[in-house]
């Protein structure tokens, strides 16, 4: 939505596309007068629309849609900029994750103390060199790209998410509990949950036996909301109305995750609202550069709850973290400087496109060969629905 609205502030004509369906959790893009469009995998009809559509700009949400229908844009609208929005690295947080749960420590993890050669990277750099150009979140991720997997720079963008100037935000006083918040069909944070359930939580409660802690987020299954415990002040609360006027209601924002990647919305969100936050190295990664973090770090649980207590208790350390979440979101996340960056990033790239191709060897090669498997799969597929219709 950051990048929607900066287009739409330039003055572009925004069309979304999407193979999903509406459910109530979308967004209302065409009140924003944003058109939507419904498109379909393995399917020539879109092959119709993009050709007709001619836009200057196609933008891939993660590698896979750029895989479903990369090369049906080269092939139809050959003059559209392709570009992928990662969101965050597929390929780091799947192998995080894997390594998690082989016991690696949180620490080694957030060092990437493990192998690349992996079918996800391989699938998602093939993707980043067959598109003009990739929008990367994270200054961590940009280093490991470059000098660990030797992409070239001049392929990549650092794009973080924009906020507006931060609001007013209710005091020390004014705030009480703590809360987490986040999608729970994102694996990071349904493991989060239930690592703070498990071994967080109760030291933060044997300090503080009146305490809270509201967990938020959209798709809790029935074992989610289980975990509510009123005994223990452990309540899982389903979807957030509005996010940042939920996190304005409580002192310390918790981010226990233990794995994932790209840069993490409700840390940043916590901040805009002035709310300091508790994460750990994999949580912080990417996050802050050299700037004071508006909170505390720590992969160790008793550790990372002690934090938390002290924090609390103190309103003298929590309005200091609270400036320093601020500082970050005006120095690193400011809507007006990043929007403007990312507008001049894409013209430079539409008007040197055919000189910008040809140096990219390694990715019209991809396009050329690997690039084949996954279209020509995808036009088997649609030869064996075209046989499934009637007629």
């Amino acid at each position: 939505m950051n990048l929607v609205d900066a287009f739409i502030a330039a003055g572009w004509e925004v069309v979304f596309c999407s193979s999903s369906k509406k459910n109530e959790y979308s967004e209302k893009l065409q009140e924003r007068g944003i058109r939507t469009e419904q498109i379909q995998f393995n399917d020539p009809s879109f092959d119709l629309f993009v050709s007709h559509e001619n836009p200057h700009y196609v933008i891939f949400d993660r590698f896979l849609t750029e895989e479903q229908f990369g090369w049906r844009v080269q092939d139809h609208s050959p003059d559209s900029v392709r570009i992928i929005d990662t969101i965050d690295l597929h390929f780091l947080r799947k192998e995080r994750e894997k390594h998690l749960k082989a016991g690696m420590s949180l620490v080694d993890l957030a060092a990437c103390k493990f192998g690349l050669d992996t079918n996800d990277t391989y699938r998602e750099i093939a993707a980043i060199y067959r598109s003009d150009c990739s929008l990367i979140i994270s200054d961590f991720e940009m280093k490991l790209l470059i000098e660990r997997l030797e992409v070239p720079e001049k392929q990549l963008f650092l794009s973080r998410f924009h906020y507006p100037a931060s609001p007013s935000s209710p005091s020390f006083e004014e705030r009480s509990n703590f809360v987490m918040i986040g999608n729970f069909r994102h694996s990071p944070n349904s493991d989060a949950l239930h690592w703070l359930q498990r071994d967080i939580w109760p030291e933060i409660r044997r300090h503080l036996p009146l305490a809270q802690v509201h967990v938020y987020g959209a798709y809790p299954t029935r074992e989610i909301m289980n975990l509510t415990d009123p005994k223990m002040g452990f309540y899982v609360m389903g979807t957030a109305a509005n996010q940042f006027e939920t996190l304005r209601q409580y002192r310390i924002n918790l981010a226990p995750l233990r794995f994932g990647a790209g840069i993490k919305g409700k840390i940043t969100d916590g901040w805009w609202t002035g709310t300091p936050v508790i994460t750990t190295s994999v949580g912080a990664e990417g996050m802050s550069e050299d700037l004071p973090w508006g909170g505390a770090i720590s992969d160790d649980p008793q550790e990372f709850a002690l934090n938390a207590v002290k924090l609390y208790q103190s309103k003298d350390a929590w309005e200091k973290c609270q400036a320093q979440g601020d500082a970050i979101i005006q120095q690193l996340y400011s809507g007006l400087s990043h929007a403007s960056d990312i507008i001049k990033k894409m013209e430079t790239i539409r008007h040197n496109l055919a000189q910008s191709r040809r140096a990219n060897f390694i990715g019209g090669m991809l396009s050329h060969h690997l690039h084949k498997s996954t279209k020509y799969f995808s036009l088997w597929i649609e030869s064996k629905n075209s046989l499934k219709s009637p007629g």
